[in-house]
């Protein structure tokens, strides 16, 4: 009696073990289905990178520029002047010159521009004549006349001189920058909550 009641309790003992490893073995496997399978998270992450930038910049250089001045200077001008002058004019005038006749004779005739002014009393013959006589006189009066003179004048003459000074010419250079791109990346992710896993573990019809 007492040993068909031990052999009882030992099968009864063995099955609730077998029941708790079957259990147990259940348990960790739904575990391990859960925790364990991974699958491929895609995503993009910005990065930095150096690239070469090439630009333009305005750089200043020296340079020689001409540019145009008047310059004054002293000269000589020539110019006529109509200016009144005193000079001595050559006229005609007349004058009056009487001519006697020598004592006992006359004159048969006065001649040209004359005249006879007296007569002999006795015998009614001229003795005197009187004539108008041209003669060349001179007299003072104002003339203008040109006379070219000369006087100081200022002119002026066109000179180039040269300056220097600075432009600015369009220079390419280069220069170093930081720039961002989008780069795709992958991880391994828990298959049902999606946390980060540090191994890749793919089972099909699972993980997938």
């Amino acid at each position: 009696m007492s040993r068909k009641k031990d052999e009882k309790e030992s099968e009864h003992k063995n099955r609730s073990n077998l029941y708790f490893f079957i259990g147990l073995g259940i348990f960790l496997l739904i575990v391990f289905m859960v925790i364990v399978p991974t699958k491929t998270h895609h995503y993009e992450v910005e990065v930095s990178y150096t690239d070469t930038e090439t630009y333009t910049e305005k750089e200043p250089y020296e340079t020689k520029e001409s540019y145009q001045v008047q310059e004054p200077y002293q000269d000589v001008e020539y110019y006529t002047d109509n200016v009144p002058v005193e000079q001595s004019v050559p006229y005609i005038d007349y004058e009056t010159v009487v001519h006697n006749a020598p004592s006992g004779q006359y004159y048969p005739s006065c001649g040209s521009d004359c005249r006879c002014t007296d007569y002999s009393f006795w015998t009614g013959d001229c003795i005197q004549c009187t004539c108008s006589v041209a003669v060349t006189r001179y007299k003072n009066q104002i003339v203008y006349q040109d006379i070219q003179k000369e006087r100081p004048v200022t002119k002026y003459r066109t000179l180039t001189k040269y300056r220097t000074v600075t432009k600015y010419r369009d220079v390419e250079k280069t220069r170093e920058v930081m720039r961002t791109k989008m780069e795709s990346r992958q991880m391994e992710v828990n298959w049902i909550l999606g946390f980060k896993m540090p191994f890749k573990l793919h089972i099909p019809y699972i993980s997938d």
